[in-house]
């Protein structure tokens, strides 16, 4: 028969134990010296001449091979089925070996038993037993029982109808300016709007191993919708609406819904200061002087003089700012302004604008201006990621500095610490002179009782600052770790950086003491180089 695999037979005579071994028919396996020795010790033959045993095996593969293994006649055996069981207990194969040669065959209700001992319930595929019986193939591989595998549920999934990348960039012009007039930063939704749809979890089915025993499928995440006001949700919590006019944000896995307080003409006199749990937008001009505070995003269309806005979304001013030295635009997103002049400008997201003079501008993000001049001259600029411009500087040569790789939000934190950990110095000084001069008269008996509580409450004290200062001292190392980490920093110039411009890469300087054109500033070994664009 083809495609037999070669097995071995226990062959008990006046010489003693021995066994034959049959060659592999065509396509069978030949015989292994391990499944050899584990049937031997299960039977309990151990005097045995593994090097002769294995010699033998190296030649079978030409003819049918007999080895004497010990002289010990020792007992028949009789027909053996061996259980093991693979994939997590989800399959089960025997491998049968024949009897020696004056052992008996076993008979399908045996092998059943054995079956049954073993533990193996479910699953069994008698027919398996049945095909063994009719041909007898030995140490070959019957597959006698099948589990049922678990069918593996799905994760909830939330589908928003909205815009959630509030990252998104304003479109460039050919000439590569930017395109104030279609931004699409804002998500605005109107009353009964679908902001999002909920597939539930599908839990999936259990399955059963060859045992018997349930097997689970794997864990599934599941969700509900998160909301919060001006939102209501359907009947069956699957869906979300919007209750009023307003614009949707997603912050973490929670939708808002803000109303837009609108302005139409200026914020002046005769609107006052604006202070706005949701989104601002102004048709007309911010005045000098006024302020803006909300805690979503600001959309000006006139110009913004000397005035204030603080927000917690993004700004977006499609004319500019003009400071006066007394602008100031704090964001906790993103901002864009078709320009920016004499102002102080603070964002956790990034910076796009045509123009930037005279300036300080501190950005999370990256920092791109690439209007048709694209111009940063003067003033400091930072960003922790990359400065992107046409020209940096001036040819009259006007103090320009532009910063790259330290994380503004970062080194606003390094340096609240630093002054804390001055602060709690200086307090455990006082503490320590106290408690020093507490203990003196304590060991000259001239501590009143009812300075003992003072005492005891300052080494306390000294205690808690000390440990204070330890966390702190901790703190400023990681952050001065992570502020140093960024090593892909860079300085971008597509037409020309000139002389009076200093640039810092992380805490690396360089003076620009000549114009050059087209280049990429960024540290390499230790060093700001630049290399052409």
């Amino acid at each position: 028969m083809s495609n037999q695999n070669g097995y071995f037979q226990l062959i008990r005579d006046d010489k003693g134990m021995n066994i034959r071994l049959f060659k592999a028919q065509e396509g069978g396996e030949n015989v292994k010296l391990d499944e050899i020795v584990k049937y031997l010790e299960k039977n309990q033959i151990f005097e045995v001449d593994i090097k002769s045993l294995n010699r033998a095996i190296g030649l079978v593969t030409a003819q049918d091979q007999f080895v004497t293994l010990t002289l010990n006649k020792g007992y028949p055996v009789n027909e053996l089925m061996t259980i093991r069981l693979v994939d997590n207990n989800m399959k089960a194969i025997a491998r049968f070996y024949p009897p020696s040669n004056d052992g008996s065959k076993v008979d399908k209700a045996e092998f059943m038993r054995d079956i049954e001992n073993a533990g193996i319930k479910f699953g069994i595929k008698e027919s398996e037993i049945d095909r063994f019986m009719k041909e007898r193939q030995y140490c070959t591989d019957y597959v006698i029982a099948v589990g049922k595998l678990p069918r593996q549920g799905k994760n909830a999934e939330i589908t928003y109808m909205f815009n959630t990348n509030r990252k998104a960039k304003p479109k460039k012009n050919e000439d590569g300016s930017v395109d104030f007039h279609n931004l699409d930063n804002i998500s605005h939704v109107q009353e009964g709007d679908l902001l999002a749809r909920l597939t539930p979890a599908d839990l999936g089915d259990p399955g059963t191993d060859v045992h018997g025993n349930t097997v689970k499928p794997h864990k599934v995440e599941r969700k509900v919708l998160k909301h919060g006001k001006n939102i209501h949700l359907s009947e069956d919590e699957l869906e979300m609406f919007s209750d009023v006019n307003g614009h949707a944000t997603l912050e973490g896995d929670k939708v808002f819904v803000s109303n837009v307080y609108e302005v139409p003409a200026d914020v002046d006199t005769s609107t006052g200061d604006i202070n706005y749990d949701g989104s601002v937008i102004v048709r007309g001009n911010v005045r000098t002087g006024f302020k803006i505070r909300c805690g979503g995003d600001v959309e000006v269309y006139g110009a913004v003089e000397g005035a204030e806005i603080v927000c917690g979304g993004q700004i977006i001013l499609h004319h500019g700012i003009q400071g006066m030295a007394r602008g100031v635009l704090v964001s906790k997103g993103n901002i864009v302004a078709k320009f920016i002049e004499s102002a102080k400008i603070h964002t956790q997201g990034y910076v796009e604008a045509a123009a930037i003079i005279q300036s300080q501008v501190s950005a999370s993000g990256a920092v791109n201006v690439m209007g048709v001049k694209g111009n940063i001259i003067g003033g400091h600029v930072r960003s922790a990621t990359s400065v992107s411009a046409k020209t940096i500087g001036s040819p009259m040569g006007i103090t320009t500095v532009v910063e790259v790789g330290v994380d503004p939000v970062l080194q606003e934190q390094m340096d609240k610490l630093k002054k804390d950990m001055e602060e709690k110095s200086t307090m455990y000084k006082k503490l320590d002179q106290i408690v020093a001069m507490l203990k003196k008269k304590m060991e000259m008996g001239q501590l009143d009782k009812d300075k003992i509580p003072v005492l005891k409450k300052s080494i306390e004290d000294m205690v808690k600052v000390k440990k204070d200062m330890m966390e702190d001292s901790e703190k400023i190392e990681k952050l001065n770790e992570e502020m140093l980490s960024n090593t892909n920093a860079f300085i971008a110039v597509s037409r020309s950086i000139y002389p009076g411009t200093k640039i810092v890469v992380g805490n690396d300087m360089k003076f620009i003491n000549e114009e050059l054109s087209h280049c990429k500033f960024k540290k390499k070994d230790g060093d700001i180089r630049s290399n052409p664009l």
